[in-house]
């Protein structure tokens, strides 16, 4: 099974990462801004993106044009009917995404492979709403993009080898490196993560070490290059949550439970990079640890 063309639903910074990936290795993507209107800022983002590229020699000048013209922009789901993957990358709720894979049902062709870029979220719950359903399967990537090298490859319960077979070589043929996982919540990666970040947020909040020390701790002890909380507002706060939340349900283990400090976080939006603040103040230069954080939790 030949990959020749891929659609991608969601221009996010995690659809135009992987658009961004497969056009520099020569694969046609055609775009879907998930909202109706304008991808001028979408397309802006990426041709920025790719000049960074240049900037730091990851890309040659003269290739620049190139892999723009691999990527097609759109606002509509018809002009994915000749796509042979298509990868959703939407927003990570489940009834959304189940709803996008029933109208994808209808406009592509059976052997079309449809995966999900969820991180945490059922694969096997997301085929359930597909009548050819050994085509459906978790294709997820990791941020940066451009730059992460792996790719986890999730064999759901009905999918097929053969997709999964597909999905590795495409992987393989676009530079990453694949696992193949099978259809647990948060998979690999998440699963082992996030408790991580929770634990590090509890230790927190029992005064075990400040955001900064428990942070150099991780990176100078283990050689992460980031400690737990730089790396949870990096992520983003309300995915961390979300991720949180899905594992929970799944296990239901306290060790998995969201701590109130990323909960209240959340709540006012203190997200991290994204919105400046998180466990770190990123209004400052350089980022500062959230001096409300240093405040006991009541």
């Amino acid at each position: 099974m030949d990959i020749n063309s891929v659609g991608i639903v969601g221009s996010g910074t995690m659809g135009l990462g992987m658009a961004q990936t497969m056009a520099q290795h020569g694969v046609n993507v055609t775009l879907v801004k998930a909202t109706p209107g304008s991808t001028d800022k979408a397309q802006a983002t990426l041709k920025k993106s790719l000049e960074r590229a240049v900037s730091k020699g990851a890309l040659r000048e003269e290739e620049l044009e190139g892999v723009l013209g691999r990527v097609a922009f759109t606002d509509q789901l018809d002009p994915l009917a000749d796509c042979s993957l298509i990868v959703e990358s939407i927003i990570e709720d489940l009834e959304t995404k189940q709803d996008l894979f029933r109208k994808l049902c209808k406009i592509v062709p059976a052997e079309t492979i449809l995966a999900t870029n969820t991180s945490t979220l059922s694969v096997t719950a997301l085929m359930s709403v597909c009548e050819a359903r050994a085509r459906v399967a978790g294709l997820h990537f990791f941020n940066p993009v451009p730059l992460m090298s792996l790719a986890e490859v999730i064999h759901a319960f009905e999918t097929s080898d053969v997709v999964v077979t597909a999905l590795v070589n495409f992987c393989r043929r676009i530079g990453k490196e694949p696992v193949v996982v099978q259809d647990t919540t948060g998979f690999i990666v998440n699963r082992l993560l996030t408790p991580y970040i929770l634990n590090a947020i509890r230790l927190l909040e029992q005064g075990t070490g400040t955001i900064g020390d428990i942070d150099k701790a991780m990176r100078l002890g283990a050689s992460h290059p980031m400690g737990p909380f730089a790396l949870a507002d990096y992520i983003g706060l309300d995915v961390v949550n979300a991720m949180a939340q899905n594992i929970y349900e799944d296990v239901r283990q306290q060790y998995t439970a969201t701590p109130h400090t990323l909960t209240r976080l959340v709540l006012l939006g203190y997200l991290g990079r994204k919105t400046g603040k998180g466990f770190y103040d990123y209004t400052q230069q350089p980022a500062i640890p959230n001096p409300d954080l240093a405040r006991p939790v009541a």
